[in-house]
């Protein structure tokens, strides 16, 4: 193996691990919208349809949507040539004037062509969101980070519900007496809709709160324990305030992700629970028997009926189960002592590429900010 590609294979390790910035001379030009141009190519030509409009005839709009393909590549053309290049060259990296042409291209031949200037604000709007989640998801590496979590996510179910054990009996014993109460069940069933999309945000806020509590302190931790597990780790240089916050948000995202399995696997439970128990005449006990969708299934000579309170009450119990289990495993110290020694495994099999991939770096005649040095030392914080 070349030692170029040797780089490649422990930039993919970075980048699996969910940590991008570990890369040598990462830049958002290239990987952070750079790597997302497909998906910015795809969104441009989807909002093409925009473009249309249902009180044309369709070759009116068969018209506008060509026009307004033939704008936007005359408006790349020309954006070439301003930049003295030639006018059809591909772009090898997304900078400010490509993300503008985004923005607002779009935009402004929506406007030009129907005069929707409604849907050309929209259009600049939505753009600007979907930039600012491309920077945040792809710059710290979010994306990876899911992406390993879910191709574990067995393990991690069965590893988040061997912690859970220590913390069932009274999460039970509350939850089934929640679960069976009528106030709950008629106050999500008389409720707007509104409210449980108020309600998910709200929880899921407290749950980040609680979660980032200790964020700091475990990280540090985390990246101590990975050092001493590393052979040469005093190789390493300093990581930069960037790198620092990347193996952060690395660790969030997988305390998150055993938060939000549990969450599932509890709402499930106690969805297939409720579908199975709380049956119509129950329901007509406690009042809740009109409004909302329903949906009947056969199950033996019985019928079950699954209803719209059904699958609020059990997300409302998914979302209380994940806040409790996040407190919980805040105030635990074995559960904190294990997941710690968890990523520290990670973390020391990135360390250990990433020793290797200085010394490929050197070798390959790229200085590197803040080279290995013997006496540099891995810290967070200070």
């Amino acid at each position: 193996m070349t030692l170029k590609q040797e780089r490649a294979a422990c930039e993919r390790t970075f980048r699996r691990y969910g940590l991008p910035l570990l890369v040598h001379d990462h830049s958002a030009r290239r990987d952070v919208f750079g790597r997302s141009a497909p998906v910015l190519v795809a969104v441009l030509l989807f909002e093409m349809s925009v473009a249309a409009r249902l009180d044309w005839p369709w070759w009116l709009n068969t018209t506008a949507i060509l026009l307004v393909l033939l704008g936007l590549f005359l408006g790349y053309a020309g954006l070439n040539v301003a930049r003295g290049r030639p006018w059809s060259t591909l772009p090898q990296s997304v900078g400010k004037a490509e993300l503008a042409f985004f923005v607002l291209a779009p935009a402004l031949l929506v406007l030009l062509s129907g005069g929707q200037w409604r849907a050309g604000l929209m259009i600049a709007g939505s753009n600007l969101l979907l930039l600012g989640l491309i920077r945040l998801v792809v710059r710290y590496g979010l994306a990876a980070t899911l992406w390993w979590g879910a191709s574990r996510v067995g393990n991690e179910l069965g590893s988040s519900l061997l912690r859970l054990v220590r913390f069932l009996p009274l999460l039970l014993i509350f939850s089934m007496a929640l679960f069976y109460s009528s106030e709950v069940w008629q106050l999500f069933h008389h409720s707007p809709g509104a409210s449980d999309v108020a309600l998910v945000v709200f929880f899921a806020v407290l749950i980040l709160l609680i979660l980032r509590i200790r964020l700091r302190a475990e990280t540090a931790q985390i990246l101590r324990q990975a050092k001493r597990n590393t052979p040469q780790a005093d190789r390493l240089p300093r990581l930069s305030r960037a790198q620092l916050v990347n193996v952060a948000v690395m660790v969030a995202s997988n305390q998150l992700l055993q938060v939000v399995v549990i969450s599932l696997g509890v709402g499930l439970f106690f969805f297939a629970l409720g579908v199975l128990t709380v049956t119509p005449t129950l329901q007509e006990l406690w009042r809740i028997e009109d409004g909302g969708w329903q949906y009947q299934i056969a199950f033996g000579d019985e019928r079950l009926v699954i209803t719209q309170t059904h699958l609020r009450v059990s997300v409302a119990m998914a979302m209380f189960t994940g806040l409790y289990y996040a407190v919980s495993v805040l105030t635990d110290s074995i559960y904190r002592e294990d997941f710690i020694s968890d990523i520290a495994t990670k973390m020391t099999d990135v360390n250990t590429h990433r020793v290797r991939y200085l010394q490929i770096l050197a070798e390959l005649g790229e200085p590197v900010p803040g080279g290995p040095s013997p006496t540099d030392r891995v810290t967070i914080g200070t």
